[in-house]
């Protein structure tokens, strides 16, 4: 599809909603069901998780009222990550055991490979890195091929950076970057980036990271990928938080600004967490204590595992008067 490399998101859309239209008129239930399973995607692409929702739940229950068992899973493939940056971790663990089952129903490898590597996406996101990373290793042992090894290393990246296993992480996701680099799979590689800008943080590799940042906020102003844009902002933010607070607040007011329309609800958190050090930083107390509030409160929501912990020290050192650390960085795990 277009949008994944790239492409326009309105040309994409119209094209499947045309699609979904003709194959209405003329009684095509598993066409119409296809061009819904490719609209979820593109509504991922831009932010639209809501209606990616939407669109990809009626198309999975047409694919499985239909027994059409392989396309059902091609649209879970959509409709997990739209879960996740929703911060529906339990649901994008559903959709990852459904895809499974239907798997060894088909006697389908792939499906089990991807099932496997997903589900260590969705554990590394909701915060048990180390489960997450046991899912990618099961994956790659099972004879991955190169598409999804390269995909399953990379969430084993971002798995150990959040474990604080910050150079074999890098170094996954360095490898898992340079191999997507030529497929033109322009949002796959700008997201990956995004993690690994993040590993670079982490690290204390500043200038890595703004370079990585810098990039995949051209990609994303470009091909209107919205949440990416968000997150990116964020990370810009934590970039720039000790050298240039005034221009770290704006690049973290801008992601939450796109995080919470669109409801990615666990990177908003993170990014209220940012702002609450850049709040503390300005003499504001009061302010960054209410945004430590709300990002508490949205992590216990969503049943977040890691970053409650970060939370309570950012409050634990705003109590004794020390500068936030807002993100655990330059030590890897908090």
């Amino acid at each position: 599809m277009g949008v994944l490399t790239g492409g326009q998101p309105d040309i994409a859309i119209d094209h499947c909603n045309v699609a979904a239209r003709l194959a209405t008129e003329t009684g095509l239930d598993e066409i119409k069901a296809f061009a819904e399973s490719c609209l979820t995607q593109v509504y991922l692409f831009i932010g639209r998780l809501r209606d990616a929702i939407e669109t990809g739940e009626r198309a999975l229950a047409s694919c499985e009222a239909l027994g059409n068992l392989w396309w059902a899973c091609r649209t879970i493939w959509q409709l997990q990550p739209t879960a996740m940056a929703l911060g529906e971790w339990d649901r994008s663990l559903e959709y990852c055991r459904r895809a499974l089952d239907y798997g060894e129903v088909l006697k389908d490898h792939r499906i089990k490979v991807v099932g496997l590597w997903r589900t260590g996406a969705a554990h590394v996101r909701r915060g048990d890195a180390e489960r997450g990373v046991r899912y990618c290793n099961e994956a790659l042992a099972l004879g991955a091929l190169p598409f999804d090894a390269a995909m399953a290393k990379a969430v084993r990246g971002y798995g150990q950076i959040k474990m604080g296993e910050l150079d074999a992480g890098i170094a996954d996701l360095d490898e898992a970057v340079a191999w997507l680099a030529h497929l033109r799979l322009r949002y796959t590689y700008a997201l990956y980036r995004v993690w690994l800008a993040e590993g670079h943080l982490r690290r204390g590799d500043r200038s890595i990271a703004q370079d990585l940042i810098e990039d995949v906020l051209r990609t994303t102003r470009s091909t209107g990928y919205l949440q990416l844009e968000g997150a990116a902002s964020w990370l810009m933010g934590e970039c720039l938080a000790s050298e240039a607070p005034a221009s770290a607040e704006r690049h973290v007011e801008k992601a939450m600004a796109i995080l919470e329309p669109i409801g990615a609800r666990n990177d908003l958190a993170r990014a209220m967490v940012t702002r609450a050090r850049l709040r503390q930083a300005a003499g504001d107390i009061a302010t960054a204590r209410q945004l430590l509030d709300q990002a508490g409160a949205i992590f216990a929501a969503l049943g977040t595992l890691d970053e409650p912990a970060r939370v309570d020290a950012s409050r634990a050192a705003l109590a004794r008067g020390e500068p936030i650390n807002s993100f655990g960085l330059y030590g890897g795990k908090l």
